[in-house]
């Protein structure tokens, strides 16, 4: 599987054990003049249908309009005093949280003409336009094998400072650390591994901790980031 990631780059992922749910979805840091913010990119209509499948979307103050093939949708939260803005293309979305309510629509168009956005089936790219004066951060990409596990890779630079004391064992897609925490009673809560290579750090979350597949997946997912 090869897509592209919202910075441009092309993501290899190979070896799962069974098919991913759905379209990759990201966080993207940017940085800019004004500062840092964080961008989400995920599958066209994700935070309607998740917050509808939740109950919240009764509770937002829906505005809508239309921008270069998409639609842009804002979705304020009187109870919570923010706003989530979203540009909805063919395949892909991209949504910006906002302090407050009431904030223009035009606010988050202007925020959007400072990239180059192009959407396609194998994802959602938005580089930064020429005199925009913004740069990417820290990039985290996400996924999900129904009733198995998570997976969520970033690149190896991101985790530098992070990285264990020990060796890892040695798995097809890098070195591998298990990662296991556990209740006072000393039963594992929860299971993930941590696998690292030269491009990609990729975290394997179990959906059950004794899931015997959870190690073929370990074993097996190899990513890369190029």
């Amino acid at each position: 599987m090869n897509v592209r990631t919202p910075d441009g780059r092309t993501l290899t992922v190979d070896g799962e054990p069974q098919p991913f749910i759905g379209r990759w979805a990201y966080a993207v840091w940017l940085y800019g003049p004004d500062g840092g913010y964080r961008v989400n990119v995920s599958p066209a209509g994700s935070e309607e249908s998740i917050s509808k499948q939740s109950g919240d979307w009764s509770r937002y103050v829906v505005r809508e309009a239309s921008r270069n093939g998409g639609r842009i949708l804002s979705l304020e939260d009187p109870e919570n005093s923010g706003t989530n803005m979203l540009w909805i293309g063919p395949y892909h979305e991209v949504g910006i949280f906002v302090p407050g309510t009431g904030v223009p629509l035009e606010t988050f168009m202007d925020r959007l003409s400072l990239f180059d956005v192009r959407d396609a089936p194998d994802g959602l790219t938005m580089l930064p336009r020429p005199g925009s004066g913004h740069q990417f951060g820290n990039l985290l990409a996400v996924n999900t094998i129904n009733q198995l596990c998570s997976v969520q890779v970033t690149p190896a630079s991101q985790v530098t400072s992070f990285m264990p004391g020990t060796e890892g064992r040695r798995v097809r897609g890098g070195q591998m650390w298990r990662i296991d925490e556990t209740d006072q009673r000393g039963r594992v809560r929860s299971r993930s591994a941590l696998v690292v290579n030269d491009t990609t750090a990729t975290t394997i979350t179990a959906a059950r901790p004794e899931d015997p597949r959870f190690v073929v997946a370990v074993e097996s997912i190899s990513c890369g980031l190029g």
